[in-house]
């Protein structure tokens, strides 16, 4: 799948994020998903990380005019802490991680942003969008 969406390119997005707050130092594939997103039924996953792949990938529900720039350069700078803080035990976003995770500039208000547009992210992605 490709880093080119129909509104934002993930790779120029992650190249910016990664020099300005890693230092280049994340290696990672970034890619949207390759499925078309359906309704929601109780939980949504906006991005992953594959250690073994070192792939990111990033919902295609976030590739829409109606989404910030600001949530998906969040929801990518989120899934590039996980190629910096491998999963530790059981435990995916360690005290280390959650403290990193605050440094981006607008933490704050992705997680305001998310909480208030929770059922925007649920629905699917209309056509007429595509």
């Amino acid at each position: 799948m490709s880093a080119l969406g129909k509104v934002y390119d993930i790779q120029s997005l992650f190249r910016r994020l990664n020099d300005r707050y890693f230092e280049g130092r994340i290696e990672a594939e970034v890619s949207w998903s390759a499925r078309k997103p359906s309704a929601a039924r109780r939980s949504i996953l906006l991005g992953s990380y594959q250690a073994q792949k070192k792939k990111i990938t990033l919902s295609k529900r976030l590739d829409r005019p109606d989404i910030p720039l600001f949530f998906v350069e969040y929801v990518l700078f989120h899934e590039m802490l996980h190629a910096l803080f491998p999963a530790e035990k059981h435990r995916m976003h360690s005290s280390k991680f959650r403290h990193y995770e605050k440094i981006f500039p607008d933490y704050e208000r992705a997680l305001q942003w998310e909480k208030e547009n929770i059922s925007l992210l649920m629905r699917p992605t209309q056509q007429s969008l595509f």
